[in-house]
């Protein structure tokens, strides 16, 4: 039976945040923090925090004991701990688009949760990454040219250039989200049918932006003397009809779940296992 999901709480109709108002009013207000050093040595243990692969330093921020206290009180009285467990449970907590928010699957190890959803993810991921390796070891691909638009596009290209130091020296990079044609012209006088892999990255594989700049590079591929579409061309999409129509074979899907801004952990993060391979993806 579907749970229905917590009510929404405005946070300044809270006690709480008439408590923050008053604190701050009374004593926060002029908080210093080296003062707050010099009287509590133990401030940088208290205010920080630690998990996998993730170190936060809270102390240097304006915050003290008593401030600590209401945020957290803050948060309960406006039911996170409620819309965590909706999140968790698969409930459609993004109430604008009636969506479940499960992108937390996407890095869920398997043992971790019985979410039956899980076991196609981790199926699709060894796919995309297996797929990934196979790119990074066929020397006759030179450039990846990853097509899309927003989440398709900008959380991709942020990790590759953000993890330059690790990427494959062997290859490059591009990315065209720009439906003025320029862009895409501007990464096609640079590289070579025979030796570059386009990617199209479209959950629907109908996405004007994109598939205006895959139809274009599909007629400047086959224009230059390319051939075997199937080899050069794959699709990060869930219509594998519409993919198939535009001739490419090898596709990965991802769910309607997966909201924009979390969609590089998906098969949309191909692109980055390519660029630094397999196991750092991981």
């Amino acid at each position: 039976m579907a749970t229905s999901i917590p009510k929404t709480t405005r946070c300044d109709e809270t006690a709480a945040w008439a408590a923050l108002r008053s604190y701050f009013a009374g004593t926060a207000h002029g908080f210093d923090v080296r003062e707050a050093f010099r009287t509590d040595p133990s401030r940088f243990d208290a205010f920080s925090q630690q998990a996998p692969h993730v170190f936060a330093d809270l102390s240097k921020n304006l915050i003290d004991h008593e401030t600590e206290t209401l945020l957290l009180a803050l948060a309960r009285q406006c039911g996170l701990e409620q819309w965590r467990d909706a999140m968790l449970r698969g409930e459609r907590i993004n109430t604008t688009e009636q969506r479940a928010v499960k992108h937390w699957l996407l890095r869920a190890q398997p043992g971790t949760t019985s979410d039956q959803d899980l076991v196609e993810v981790q199926a699709t991921l060894e796919a995309a990454l297996g797929y990934a390796e196979q790119v990074r070891a066929d020397p006759a691909i030179t450039d990846v040219v990853n097509i899309g638009i927003g989440g398709s596009d900008l959380g991709p290209q942020m990790a590759v250039t953000a993890l330059a130091e690790f990427v494959d020296p062997g290859k490059r990079f591009h990315f065209v989200s720009n439906v003025d044609g320029h862009e895409l012209d501007a990464v096609l006088r640079t590289v070579r049918p025979e030796s570059t892999l386009f990617l199209i990255a479209s959950k629907t594989f109908t996405t004007l932006e994109t598939m205006t700049n895959a139809r274009s590079a599909k007629s400047w591929f086959e224009a230059h003397g390319g051939r075997d579409i199937a080899r050069h061309f794959a699709a990060l999409t869930t219509n594998v009809s519409a993919a198939r129509q535009f001739g490419v074979e090898t596709t990965f899907g991802f769910w309607d779940w997966v909201g924009g801004r979390y969609s590089l952990w998906s098969a949309i993060g191909l692109p980055i296992a390519i660029a630094i391979g397999a196991q750092r993806f991981r």
